[in-house]
């Protein structure tokens, strides 16, 4: 996958786990909406489980874009890489 990619992975799983997340909590925040304008309402187990498939799905949003983001490959080092003290001697 090319660098471009990665950074549209690493984006879709921000937005996901964003919107996931938000929905989960306004659901638990206040019971008597409808979670997602009802599109969950295939989901079994009432709101426990509309709650629960949020969260998975949050969950893998986290997993890919966390996984995206580690892929990238930078032409230069981050702050705190200390891969340009390998190799020396000691002092």
């Amino acid at each position: 996958m090319r660098k471009g990619g990665y950074v549209a992975l690493e984006a879709a799983g921000l937005v996901i786990t964003a919107l996931a997340a938000q929905t989960m909590i306004r659901g638990l925040l206040d019971r008597d909406s409808e979670v997602l304008w009802s599109i969950l309402d295939w989901v079994p187990g009432g709101l426990t489980g509309r709650l629960i498939l949020l969260g998975c799905i949050a969950l893998v949003g986290m997993v890919a874009g966390g996984w995206a983001h580690t892929r990238q490959r930078p032409n230069t080092g981050r702050a705190g890489d200390s891969a340009g003290s390998r190799g020396r001697g000691k002092l």
